[in-house]
């Protein structure tokens, strides 16, 4: 890629990143899919999965396509595969599948898609794989240099939306909870004529006494407002 093609792509790229989170993404499943667009944009021609991994091991994918999604989350199932090993070693990998005699699911499955190569770049955040990037390629056993330079790219800009969307959607989450606990000390305070410190303390109580988080038990308050306890869910 030329310097002024890598310039204006940054540029570019930079936008439309930008605009991920300007709307203050709802959910990280958002920011994925937004991802998405963006690199498909950069990767013309190209399938397109990004992997963003969520607090407490939960794992979000977005594809360009349906397909391209099945196969990124097939290939973490079969647990190894390009995506798998740029998240392990924290550096871009590559797939063509040339020197492989036999099929695992996922690359039969990659194959019948009709893609011939894979190449998948960590999203770093903090010294650590907060996601990947993955490029599938139709047709075209090797990827050429341009498009190894456009994902690299795009995985380094999209670490700092990667980030930032976190933190707004923790920010927002965290508002929303503060809202929702402030809503059923209320409703307890009113219902039984205590004051904000005992009406904390009888959510806490029943939180710790039923092992479900506090939140939770301040949403069933404010949903139900029936001013009983509520009982252990199901």
């Amino acid at each position: 890629m030329h310097s002024r093609d890598l310039i204006d792509s940054s540029a570019r790229l930079a936008r439309e990143l930008l605009a991920i989170i300007h709307d203050e993404p709802s959910t990280i499943d958002q920011i994925a899919a937004g991802l998405v667009r963006a690199a498909t944009g950069l990767l013309s021609g190209h399938g397109v999965a990004v992997t963003l991994y969520v607090d407490r091991g939960r794992t979000v994918r977005a594809g360009s396509t349906p397909t391209v999604q099945e196969l990124a989350a097939l290939e973490a199932k079969v647990g190894r595969g390009p995506t798998v090993r740029a998240a392990a070693t924290m550096s871009p990998q590559e797939y063509d599948g040339l020197s492989n005699s036999t099929r695992d699911a996922w690359e039969g499955a990659l194959e019948r898609a009709g893609y011939c190569s894979v190449l998948a770049v960590p999203i770093e955040v903090g010294g650590a794989a907060a996601g990947t990037v993955a490029a599938y390629q139709p047709g075209i056993p090797t990827f050429a240099d341009r498009d190894r330079a456009s994902a690299l790219l795009f995985a380094q800009q999209a670490a700092i939306v990667v980030e930032g969307g976190r933190r707004i959607v923790q920010l927002r989450d965290a508002v929303s909870s503060r809202d929702v606990i402030g809503q059923a000390k209320g409703i307890l305070m009113n219902r039984y004529g205590i004051d904000d410190t005992t009406a904390f303390r009888r959510l806490v109580e029943a939180s710790q006494d039923m092992n479900v988080k506090l939140v939770d038990i301040a949403r069933w308050y404010v949903t139900d407002q029936d001013g009983s306890t509520p009982s252990r869910p199901s």
